[in-house]
């Protein structure tokens, strides 16, 4: 009888020794199953800004390089290029008096180098009859989903998305509504999108974009390598 007390405390002591194990080892099935905690918010951010000026004034560019020494002609290249540094922006300009203006940063700078521009060619002794017409011709933004985006599904899912992972590692998505714009997509989460005039078309449509990523589950696990503060001129979207 005493044998089997003995064998039915160890019985006992065994079972609880391995109950704790077996309680984690669900809990661990359970978060490898659970879905990735996906983030509310989107870091976006403009990295350049094409403008293109027209004063309605043919230019001597001859005459321009030897006013300014900060403006240079480059070897097979029609125009005459200058550039500032505050704020920071490259001017291409031709003798037709159309100047284009990239590599702004802030939407709110253009102005500030449109009046800096005219002043420059005033300078130069010209005078405008017209007043100079000044449009946004694209703005290119990135995007951190911070988590990893299926590309094999998006692929098949996204009506008209191109994915040629032999030729390029991203894929390509063109949207016409609310305006045309060129998605980039990366595995990472990072998105890169162009064609669009103003920053509200590009929020918006990444706004579309993140809300169909998530309807049909196309977002994968948490990146680790993604934006965590965005900086001033960055713009943070709520999805």
């Amino acid at each position: 009888m005493k044998k089997s007390s003995n064998n039915q405390k160890r019985t006992s002591k065994s079972i609880s020794h391995k109950s704790p194990s077996s309680k984690s080892s669900s809990s661990e099935v359970l978060t490898s199953h659970s879905k990735p905690k996906l983030p509310n918010k989107l870091i976006l951010r403009i990295e350049n800004i094409v403008a293109t000026i027209d004063i309605h004034i043919l230019l001597d560019l001859t005459l321009l390089t030897q006013k300014f020494k900060d403006i240079e002609p480059k070897d097979n290249f029609p125009g005459v290029i200058t550039r500032f540094s505050k704020p920071k922006a490259t001017l291409l300009i031709f003798s037709s008096g159309k100047i284009v203006v990239t590599g702004v940063r802030l939407e709110s700078h253009l102005p500030i180098i449109l009046e800096k521009t005219l002043k420059k060619l005033r300078k130069a002794g010209l005078v405008f009859n017209e007043e100079p017409e000044f449009h946004i011709e694209n703005m290119v933004g990135r995007a951190d989903f911070g988590t990893k985006i299926n590309l094999d599904l998006s692929s098949i899912s996204l009506e008209s998305a191109i994915y040629e992972p032999e030729v390029f590692p991203g894929l390509i998505y063109k949207v016409s509504k609310p305006t045309k714009i060129c998605f980039l997509i990366f595995s990472s989460g990072k998105v890169i999108c162009t064609g669009a005039n103003n920053l509200t078309d590009i929020q918006n449509s990444l706004k579309q974009l993140a809300r169909y990523l998530k309807t049909h589950e196309l977002l994968g696990e948490n990146s680790q390598d993604h934006d965590i503060e965005a900086p001033i001129e960055d713009n943070l979207l709520d999805l």
